[in-house]
């Protein structure tokens, strides 16, 4: 384990190599989110905890963080005390998260699932997988439980699943409303998307953020 800078202010992050670390995606979408003080918002799946970190430390809004994966969160938790953050973590599964923290409790949920952009295939890959596994439909239904309504879903996904992506979200009645591509050498990898519960159609889509 090792205390790592969020590279603002006096912010960091403990990070452990054998638990695998985070990549620029999430630190991407922490600025993609455009959050408002004001907020509450979850992040699910938030392993380490970079986002509600990162975020709460540049938005000042309230942030938590769920995930099911007990060594992680204990690193969350003491970045939090450390940087002296009112971060709160949760050991829970999505599935049960609507229950445990509220019915339309949140203004704004995040999630970074693992499409194995930027992932080794060894102990990173294994235990995204572990993380989230093929439940990207559960992850959707839980932030439409979690959000009011006109809440923001904001994640990072691959740009070849873009098509099933909104297929999903709207399937679970998040309308997709403003999306970011990000490039690699040219080439479209990544997505930065943002959807809204009960929202009606019509999407923003900005130019390219270079990443070459």
């Amino acid at each position: 384990m090792r205390w790592e800078s969020l590279q603002w202010e006096q912010y960091g992050i403990y990070q452990d190599e054998a638990l695998g670390r985070f990549t620029e995606d999430p630190v991407r979408l922490v600025h993609f989110l455009h959050a408002k003080k004001w907020e509450m918002a979850i992040d699910l799946g938030t392993g380490n905890g970079v986002i509600p970190l990162y975020a709460n430390a540049l938005y000042g809004c309230s942030f938590a963080g769920l995930d099911t994966d007990g060594a992680q969160l204990e690193l969350a938790r003491l970045s939090a005390e450390r940087n002296g953050q009112s971060v709160s973590f949760h050991k829970l599964d999505v599935s049960a998260a609507a229950a445990a923290l509220g019915h339309g409790t949140f203004d704004l949920v995040t999630m970074n699932p693992p499409y194995y952009s930027g992932i080794s295939s060894g102990t990173d890959l294994q235990r995204a997988r572990q993380r989230h596994g093929d439940r990207l439909e559960d992850f959707a239904a839980a932030a439409f439980a979690l959000l009011n309504n006109g809440g923001r879903l904001c994640l990072c996904y691959r740009a070849d699943g873009l098509a099933d992506l909104f297929e999903l979200l709207r399937k679970h009645r998040l309308e997709p409303k403003r999306m970011e591509l990000v490039s690699c050498k040219g080439r479209v990898k990544v997505a930065l998307v943002e959807a809204k519960k009960l929202a009606k159609p019509g999407m923003d889509v900005f130019a390219f953020s270079r990443q070459d």
